[in-house]
């Protein structure tokens, strides 16, 4: 019988613990608090249109409710959607948009007591697109001694769309810097084009290649009445000229001798057996590989018979 008496005494007091918890953790829950829940805004903008200006891309609502439903509020990822077509059924360039508290979806006894900003300012302009050329961005050297012989982008324009007034003060774009000390001998390197306007956005694909070969750095030299050779079996001929131009690219090396550079070059005049009065002839000009031949002035030259 004491057994009895002392399970029940016992048996009390937990229940009398367990409601106790039970109370405690419904009252603090069914406590009220204020919490702030940022909630990102997306907009559907007039098919012709684009922004002047970016709007705000986010909302901030001061709520107030149970503290039990709190977290399940700031864990729901939710977003606003504001369809500009409704908003501006006059085709303004310029109007503002009400953030309506109901778009929140809130669980029963939450309440919104503040939006920021309550009102979003609209800033629209026609779009245009326009093609510019790319320009490359560098960053770093390429190594001692060495330059490009050739670079270029494929494709070398790139379509580009935004509001009217900047697209038409745009000449050009530019990639963001591609690191020569990172390319080797030849090759093609996907590079990308930055925008430096959030406004504007490319029309298609935006993919571009940079193609490159790098050679031994050269210096321009130019020689002036370097003299022809002719190749004919009868000296029965009279050219208008017996020297040219020609312009060289060197590599640096070779630069200080123009003497041994000169005598690893020869112009030659092709004259046919059977040459004619006033025959314009070709000339051939013969350089060693390191050597590359940018100019010869003039490029034939007139032969008449004696």
């Amino acid at each position: 019988m004491k057994m009895k008496n002392k399970i029940k005494k016992h048996s009390l007091k937990f229940i009398s613990l367990f409601f106790a918890i039970f109370l405690w953790v419904y009252v603090l829950n069914s406590e009220k608090v204020r919490f702030e829940k940022t909630v990102a805004l997306d907009y559907i903008l007039p098919e012709d249109m684009i922004f002047a200006q970016r709007p705000p891309i986010e909302v901030s609502f001061m709520i107030e409710g149970p503290r039990a439903f709190v977290r399940a509020v700031m864990e729901k990822d939710e977003r606003l959607v504001l369809d500009l077509n409704k908003f501006n059924k006059k085709k303004q360039l310029s109007f503002t948009v009400d953030i309506n508290p109901s778009q929140l979806n809130l669980p029963f006894g939450m309440v919104i007591e503040r939006v920021t900003p309550r009102r979003v300012p609209i800033r629209l302009e026609k779009k245009a697109a326009k093609v510019v050329p790319i320009r490359a961005n560098f960053s770093g050297e390429l190594p001692a001694q060495m330059a490009f012989a050739k670079h270029e982008f494929h494709p070398q324009e790139i379509e580009i769309f935004g509001p009217r007034s900047l697209i038409s003060q745009i000449k050009e774009v530019s990639t963001r810097p591609i690191d020569l000390e990172s390319l080797n001998d030849e090759g093609v390197v996907g590079v990308e084009v930055v925008l430096n306007d959030d406004r504007l956005s490319f029309a298609g694909s935006h993919e571009v290649k940079f193609q490159y070969k790098v050679n031994a750095a050269t210096e321009n030299m130019v020689f002036k009445q370097f003299p022809i050779k002719f190749l004919t079996r009868t000296k029965k001929v009279q050219p208008s000229r017996s020297t040219v131009t020609i312009k060289l690219a060197v590599p640096e090396a070779m630069v200080r001798d123009r003497k041994k550079v000169a005598s690893t070059i020869q112009v030659w005049a092709d004259i046919p057996d059977n040459i004619k009065d006033n025959t314009q002839v070709p000339l051939k000009v013969v350089v060693p590989p390191e050597i590359e031949l940018l100019e010869v002035r003039p490029k034939s030259i007139l032969v008449n018979t004696k």
